[in-house]
């Protein structure tokens, strides 16, 4: 098995009891196949017969059956020896369904609202597998409640009481579901939190204390890694300083934020655990001010204006390279310069200034606010504030833009969200397009994907893609299409890969006289409630494929008897399942809608990766014969490959990310063994 696989350990010591045990063969091959699964219709089943008749309780009736629950699970978790090898649990089965009955029970009283099936099926696939440490991913359809079936998740998960951290995509949608439980789990009397933002690191503390805590899936990461540092230093200290400090401080809580790491169930997981996973967790600090070689800098953002690509410089996907003749270039210019120092070599910052100017633009990869550079996801179109280039990199780009140039940050610890998310003693979570990550899924993190099939039957109706030759031509034909939607009552959102573009359709839908909204991917308050707009009649919102993702589209009555929302996919996006993200925002929940691609031969997808396509395009405009051309087939096979080329990336970096643990680990134990390895590594 795979190295990367987290099932080699649990399938090593089950094989290891199990072949210890003298059992029948038969026995022996049932259990080497896996743990025990559930039966979720069974249980589901029994929930159903126990709901007849049930009325609502008072506040301490419900925290008694909360109580009642967890003292029967974890007596029984006591009774039971560490290495006991059995098939279905009755006491643990039971549990669930007490845990179920008490979330459908308490969502009722607080939001006077029955939860569905789909959502109680989806918080067994979940949390079911607790007891047996092997978590799964449950794939709902987009509107079916995932906030409501991640509740039911994170109830089972707090029974064992050592703590669950709930992952969102980002911040809002945290505050925004903790919000809307916090009372339901008041009435439980289970303590829940969300991780507030620049806050003090006792708040911070009395956040992970909670046995529910709440936050985006990289602010549990970078907390491991402030622990993990402060634990170093902590152990750095003199001999009896730790005790000095709790006698003079007996409430302190100690330097670590986290309890540790026993459960986490992720939001979106597809978002958390794979597209974010290109970019390692890096801590870092920086002092404020300008940089010291700010004036370098903006020097070498002069020497690239005069430098010219194929002769003094190449490009290599997003990397610069100077030939020999362009190094001449640089360094004559460095002869009759000033004396200022350098934090690289002359000719590197001269490359940094070549990629900012060159493979890096503005409203496609980065955005200037409050004159400073935030970085756009270029998986999701949403704009972080909280990342940075490293290397120099942010620092030429502000040169570019004529800002302050702020000082590099220091690394001060780094792991991938791979290695971090594995080190959770349970890990599951939800999501509505698990797609073409299922394997990696399964082999990276050791989560299967069990699909849950839809409440109602989808009413989505998917038009045929709409293809042109050229990119205005393609806007034009998406402002005519949304025009014609909105004439009929309906109402239309449109997504596109990158912000330039969400300006150059909004701009041509009101050069037609159209109103729009435009969402430029800063996720909060006020995009939600832009997109939450979206529903009603004659609404035009054009948004970067995920903007608003998370928030429902609520359809206006009349908008719902006229076909619902139209959902138009400007262009396509590298990974198919962020296009099916995009579309699932229609025909939500048995909701009328529909949705259509568009597509011309100068969309990068096709002029970098597949020219061909773009060629055939040419070749059926010129001979009117556009309308027989179907490329579906071949957008398909070009993300799929895309995919796997993301997947193997990703791969790579976990491979170096645990080639690097290990050459720490050997020179640790050739001297000294304890203190710099506990603070950096995540195992």
């Amino acid at each position: 098995m795979s190295l990367f696989d987290p099932a080699v350990h649990w399938a090593s010591t089950w094989k290891s009891a199990v072949s210890s045990a003298n059992l029948p063969s038969a026995t022996v091959r049932s259990w080497l196949a896996g743990p025990p699964t559930l039966d979720i219709d069974a249980i589901l089943q029994s929930v159903g017969e126990q709901l007849d008749g049930k009325s609502k309780c008072s506040k301490h009736k419900f925290l008694r059956r909360w109580q009642s629950l967890r003292t029967r699970l974890l007596q029984h978790i006591a009774s039971q020896p560490r290495d006991r090898i059995h098939g279905r649990d009755p006491v643990w089965e039971q549990c669930l369904v007490d845990a179920l009955i008490l979330a459908f029970d308490a969502v009722q009283q607080t939001h006077g609202i029955e939860l569905f099936e789909v959502q109680l099926r989806a918080g067994l696939i979940v949390s079911g597998g607790w007891m047996s440490r092997r978590g799964a991913v449950a794939e709902m359809q987009t509107g079916e409640g995932k906030t409501f079936a991640l509740f039911v998740a994170s109830l089972i998960a707090a029974l064992p009481g050592r703590g669950v951290h709930v992952a969102t995509p980002n911040a809002y949608l945290a505050q925004r579901d903790h919000a809307e439980l916090r009372e339901t789990w008041a009435l439980l009397g289970i303590e829940s939190s969300c991780l507030p933002a620049e806050v003090s690191h006792e708040q911070s503390q009395m956040a992970y204390r909670a046995d529910v805590t709440y936050g985006p899936g990289h602010a549990f990461g970078f907390d491991y890694l402030r622990d993990q540092l402060a634990i170093d230093t902590d152990a750095r200290q003199r001999p009896g300083t730790r005790l000095l400090k709790r006698l003079n401080s007996p409430n302190s809580r100690g330097v670590r934020l986290q309890r540790g790491l026993a459960v986490a169930l992720v939001d979106e997981i597809d978002h958390v655990l794979i597209d974010d996973a290109l970019s390692p967790l890096l801590l870092s600090g920086t002092r404020p001010g300008e940089a010291e070689d700010a004036a370098v800098h903006r020097q070498a953002g002069e020497v690239a204006e005069a430098l010219r690509e194929g002769t003094d410089f190449q490009t290599n996907g997003q990397l610069v390279e100077l030939s020999d003749a362009g190094l001449e270039r640089a360094y004559r210019v460095l002869e009759d310069w000033s004396d200022s120092p350098l934090r690289r070599p002359w000719h590197e910052y001269v490359e940094l200034a070549l990629q900012a100017k060159h493979l890096l633009h503005r409203e496609i990869d980065y955005v200037i606010d409050d004159q400073c550079v935030r970085i756009v996801d270029q998986s999701t179109g949403r704009i972080y504030e909280d990342r940075t280039w490293s290397g120099g990199l942010q620092q030429a780009i502000e040169a570019k833009e004529e800002l302050p140039i702020q000082r590099e940050s220091e690394a001060l610890a780094k792991m991938t969200r791979q290695r971090f998310y594995r080190s959770y003693d349970y890990l599951a979570g939800v999501t509505g397009t698990a797609g073409d990550c299922r394997e990696e899924l399964r082999s990276v993190y050791g989560l299967d994907v069990q699909t849950v099939d839809p409440r109602l039957p989808s009413r989505r109706v998917v038009h045929p893609t709409h293809v042109t030759n050229t990119i205005e031509q393609k806007v034009a034909a998406i402002a005519e299409e949304a025009r014609r939607m909105i004439n009929a009552g309906r109402c239309v959102l449109i997504g596109t890969l990158d912000i330039a573009t969400s300006h150059r359709v909004a701009t041509e839908i009101r050069r037609q006289g159209l109103s729009c909204e435009l969402l430029n991917g800063l996720q909060n308050t006020e995009e939600a409630e832009v997109i939450a707009r979206a529903g009603q009649p004659h609404a035009i919102t054009v948004a970067t494929n995920l903007a608003g993702r998370g928030t429902d589209i609520r359809l206006h009555p009349d908008v719902v008897t006229r076909g619902g929302l139209h959902v138009i996919v400007a262009e396509h996006h590298r990974s198919g399942r962020v296009d099916r993200q995009l579309i699932g925002r229609c025909a939500r929940c048995g909701d009328p809608g529909s949705c259509r691609h568009f597509l011309s031969a100068e969309d990068d997808l096709v002029s970098q990766s597949a020219p061909w396509v773009g060629r055939a395009i040419q070749r059926a405009m010129a001979t009117d014969q556009i309308e027989t051309l179907s490329v579906d087939s071949q957008i398909a096979s070009i993300q799929k490959r895309q995919a796997k080329r993301a997947a193997a990336a990703r791969r790579q970096l976990l491979e170096a990310d645990e080639r690097d643990r290990g050459l720490v680990r050997k020179a640790q134990s050739n001297r000294d063994p304890a203190p710099h390895l506990h603070a950096l590594d995540a195992g």
